[in-house]
């Protein structure tokens, strides 16, 4: 029977799409298509994988051992500048999430407070760029505050005021301290000083592209069906996410859809390009990297819906 469904849909080979980490409400749009048989319906068979770790994706693709990846912006063009082989397709979602935390219980009430205190840090070397933009914004200099590696025990170190500040989510983090009863004072990265970027492209290698254009085009078809069923649709989508994850079904969780669903990526589009040479202009500016690429080098609508 599945031979004959397979020759019936023009399923070819198995493709893979690795997620950027562990799945959460970021990931929604991916399984509801999963799910409803959005990829079915275009004739593709996905299979939607966990990394091992963040940096994962890119170097799965690179390789070819994946079909496609999902990772931020921010990553993409560090990956590109080490020379892996990479090109953005898609969007999942289409807006920063990033930005510092703090609690307004700690006197806390604009970002300039953060003078003199610490700052806890989980990714070397992107957040302690970003925080120092942010805060240089505000006119806090280097020397003014203390930038301290917490590993990814970030929330931990927050709530012990072993920091005063972190690096955190707006769909996440400063939900989790809210629930566990503290006010969080968050500050959008993107207000201060740090362009917007695409949390979430979906990359390729470009080989893969040009031989499998079609299967591309169809999976992100599927995938755009699948944002724009989350967002007609946000309960029923959130219920079948939780089938799937039954652990992932309580406040926080359903807290973080929330916030996250109006910054779904509609169309999976990913194509403004004053957002890539921005960010790209910021990056080379930074340091983070140390060449530009052309805009066709980094990203194509070939394969938009």
């Amino acid at each position: 029977m599945l031979a004959i469904l397979i020759s019936i849909v023009g399923w070819a080979e198995n493709f893979r799409i690795v997620l950027d980490f562990y799945p959460n409400p970021n990931h929604v749009p991916l399984y509801v298509a999963k799910e409803l048989g959005f990829f079915q319906e275009e004739g593709v068979e996905v299979q939607i994988l966990v990394p091992s770790d963040p940096s994962a994706p890119v170097k799965l693709v690179a390789t070819q051992a994946v079909e496609m990846g999902l990772t931020p912006q921010m990553n993409f063009f560090l990956a590109r500048d080490e020379g892996l082989p990479l090109i953005a397709v898609g969007a999942l979602i289409d807006g920063a999430l990033g930005g510092l935390l703090s609690l307004r219980e700690y006197g806390i009430e604009k970002l300039s407070d953060l003078r003199g205190q610490s700052i806890g840090y989980s990714l070397e070397p992107l957040e302690p760029i970003l925080w120092q933009t942010m805060l240089k914004s505000v006119g806090v200099k280097p020397g003014e505050y203390k930038l301290v590696y917490t590993g990814m025990n970030t929330v931990s170190a927050l709530l012990s005021h072993a920091v005063t500040a972190i690096g955190a989510f707006r769909n996440y983090e400063a939900l989790a301290v809210a629930i566990l009863g503290y006010t969080p004072v968050f500050f959008a990265q993107e207000d201060y000083g740090v362009p917007n970027t695409y949390e979430l492209l979906f990359v390729v290698h470009p080989d893969l592209l040009e031989k499998r254009l079609g299967e591309v085009r169809a999976v992100l078809r599927a995938i755009s069906k699948g944002i724009e069923y989350v967002l007609a649709h946000p309960e029923e989508s959130f219920s079948l996410f939780t089938k799937v994850f039954p652990e992932l079904s309580d406040e926080l969780n359903r807290r973080s859809f929330e916030v996250t669903t109006p910054l779904y990526a509609k169309g999976a589009r990913h194509d403004d390009q004053s957002r890539w040479e921005a960010m790209q202009d910021f990056l080379l500016r930074t340091g983070m990297i140390a060449k530009t690429f052309p805009m066709e080098e980094l990203y194509t609508t070939l394969a938009l819906p």
